[in-house]
């Protein structure tokens, strides 16, 4: 049998390769650490040294490389008794399972998280796999399942000590009573959450609930209320120095301030969103924040502002490299530019649009903008525009589209 201390000595070596953030030594290392574990038929080393490899894995990218190291740590460390190790392995299976979108893996992998710290006696633990687990079903509808689970969380946790826990499930609690569209329950839950925080002494889960009161509260039509309720929670957010939460609130508080009718400071908390999504490389984030502005701004009667948020969400949306979403931002750029009679810069918009259609296979969204490219070639005095509306008109009309009959009329304008 090899001597484990190898091992040991290899990890070290990769741990302190990874931290100085040389992951192609550190890996190197692990494998050899592995190797050596494996030799020396010592679990828990090799369960260590498979964990690191996943970590190094998730740091490159690599996420079913990652999974697949996870996988087979997990025996190891069940075999060896070591619930608190299955436990970490558990979590970051759950967590990568979410990375890449696969529910019921992650479903899977807390399912067994609950086992594994009920089992363990850790009962916050398991407070909180429940807590996971029944967040994910909310999200997935399957709001029963996610009720009767964060009852059985609530009931395993009582006495001193236990505030913080029972704090984050009423507030998970609230989502649930919000996703029934119950207010009153919601916000009661929100509010319990918001109480038990401050008996924890807890501020980061004081500001969570005063902001989810502020939520409740504008879905119940609530408005200053929850405009009062999102501003503390924009204080608490600052004071916390949480850039994540402070973009969240600002969108949320924007969109009160719009309902209430105070335009101008809706829209600077909206313009504050963008930049603060930005800076935290939330691309998803500032491109909802800009979709918000430039409605708002429209509605508002500020084109100019509309059109400044128009050309920084085909920015946004060509950094997120999703191509639906690119598409949909250069088709809004183009009509604005066509209605500022600005033709060349709307001609390729709906190009660019219409050629990303078609990569994708929405035949729909195609023919819409084979129409309006067309529109803007005829304007241009161009008569190839006047087959595009032919070809658009076709397609709609074979889709069975509404869109068809504008194309029509447009046609016939145009007579014969």
């Amino acid at each position: 049998m090899s001597d484990p201390g190898i091992g040991a000595q290899r990890l070290h070596l990769a741990l302190t390769r990874f931290q100085s953030g040389d992951s192609g030594a550190a890996r190197a290392a692990a494998m050899e650490a592995l190797e050596a574990f494996s030799a020396a038929s010592d679990r828990t080393g090799a369960a260590a040294a498979l964990q690191l490899l996943g970590i190094l894995a998730v740091s490159a990218g690599e996420f079913e490389e990652a999974i697949n190291h996870l996988e087979a740590a997990l025996p190891l460390r069940e075999s060896t008794g070591d619930l608190e190790g299955v436990a970490s392995l558990l979590q970051e299976r759950f967590e990568l399972a979410l990375r890449v979108g696969d529910l019921p893996g992650a479903q899977r992998a807390m399912e067994r998280q609950v086992e594994v710290q009920e089992r363990h006696g850790d009962r916050e633990g398991h407070a909180h796999a429940l807590h996971q687990l029944a967040q994910l079903h909310l999200q997935q509808g399957q709001d029963g399942l996610a009720e009767a689970l964060i009852q059985r969380a609530i009931f395993s946790l009582t006495g001193p000590g236990t505030e913080r826990a029972r704090s984050a499930l009423a507030l998970l609690y609230a989502s649930l009573w919000m996703a029934r569209r119950d207010y009153p329950r919601a916000l009661a839950q929100a509010q319990q959450g918001l109480d038990l925080a401050k008996q924890a002494h807890f501020r980061p889960a004081e500001v969570d609930a005063q902001q989810q009161i502020g939520v409740v509260l504008a879905m119940a039509g609530e408005f200053p209320q929850a405009r009062r309720a999102l501003e503390d929670a924009l204080v608490g957010r600052e004071l916390l120095k949480d850039p994540e939460g402070r973009f969240a609130v600002l969108r949320e508080l924007a969109e009160v301030e719009l309902r209430l009718g105070e335009v101008e400071s809706g829209l600077s908390r909206l313009d504050h969103a963008v930049r603060a999504a930005a800076s935290l490389g939330h691309t998803v984030g500032e491109i909802t924040a800009l979709q918000l502005l430039q409605v708002a701004a429209d509605e508002a009667g500020q084109p100019e502002r509309a059109l400044v948020a128009a050309r920084r969400l085909v920015q946004a949306a060509q950094v997120l490299g999703e191509e639906e979403a690119l598409a949909a931002a250069h088709f809004s750029l183009a009509t604005r530019m066509a209605a500022r009679g600005e033709l060349e810069e709307a001609e390729g918009g709906f190009e660019a649009a219409r050629q990303l259609h078609h990569k994708l296979g929405l035949r729909h969204e195609e023919a819409v903008a084979s129409g309006m490219l067309g529109q803007v070639q005829v304007a241009s005095g161009r008569p190839e525009g006047r087959l595009l509306l032919e070809q658009s008109l076709a397609v709609l009309e074979e889709l069975g589209s509404e869109a068809a009959d504008s194309v029509r009329e447009i046609l016939a304008e145009l007579g014969p």
